[in-house]
């Protein structure tokens, strides 16, 4: 069963699951996913040859999303531009979730924006809960053998939240 609501994600979640090949945990978890023009972009065209191109390219339940308006001064000057877009998208379309790992970026649509926030490790535990994955630590333990960075703070937290001990 996918939760309702509308979804929005940044390139680092997509990213980190296309290296341990559970891209397709969002579309399972989401039902649909809106992805910014240049989060698509980021992913697809940028990083033609990073893990994630092909499959986001060709994924049923992305919904590539431009914005109503461009991202607001604020936004535009602080963060990255997929960052930004993320935001902005997750604003305009009244987002219940909002998929990103920067931690500026978390903190600014957390806070200024009002937003809810889930990172990869979060994603990993719901989908834990729903029974979609087994166990979130090979999973997260892959990203960071990768090079996607998750602190060990971030690692510690999900494996408690996942009932996984270290």
């Amino acid at each position: 069963m996918t939760e309702s609501g509308v979804v929005v994600t940044n390139t680092g979640p997509l990213i980190a699951l296309a290296t341990v090949r559970q891209l397709a945990l969002l579309g399972q978890m989401y039902g649909s996913v809106l992805v910014p023009e240049a989060v698509f972009q980021e992913v697809t065209a940028q990083g033609q040859h990073r893990p994630g191109a092909v499959e986001l390219a060709s994924a049923p339940w992305v919904i590539r999303s431009t914005l109503l308006m461009p991202p607001d001064p604020f936004l535009a000057g602080n963060l990255g531009k997929g960052e930004a877009e993320t935001i902005t998208l997750a604003v305009q379309r009244g987002a219940r979730w909002v998929l990103m790992d920067d931690r500026r970026a978390r903190r600014i649509a957390e806070l200024a924006y009002r937003l809810q926030v889930k990172g990869v490790a979060g994603i990993l535990v719901a989908a834990k809960r729903k029974g979609l994955i087994y166990n979130v630590s090979p999973l997260l333990a892959g990203m960071q053998a990768a090079g996607y960075y998750v602190s060990q703070a971030v690692v510690e937290r999900a494996l408690q939240e996942a009932e996984e001990h270290p």
